[in-house]
């Protein structure tokens, strides 16, 4: 039996698109900070990926780009890590 949005490639994208745009929602740095931004969204998609557990501050310091943004890649691992395991959160999506 076909889906009734089997054809509808933008029902599809668009809530691919929605879930990846999660971290989005909750990053609390703003665009006037793109390289601190970009380490908390880092962060975010690793836990996202890899899953609860965590990482060696090794990992921290190499994905977030420069030593001065593991912070911000830890606060967004952190953010990841408690919405994917919120009991409210549903089933995690990739």
């Amino acid at each position: 039996m076909e889906s009734p949005n089997a054809g509808s490639p933008d029902v599809d994208s668009s809530g691919a698109e929605e879930r990846g745009k999660a971290w989005a929602k909750r990053c609390p740095i703003g665009e006037e900070s793109p390289a601190r931004r970009k380490a908390w969204r880092r962060g975010w998609e690793y836990r996202k990926e890899r899953g609860p557990g965590t990482p060696k501050m090794e990992v921290a310091a190499e994905m977030a780009g420069r030593p001065d943004l593991v912070s911000e890649w830890l606060e967004g691992f952190g953010a990841a890590d408690r919405h994917f395991t919120d009991p409210e959160a549903g089933p995690l999506r990739l």
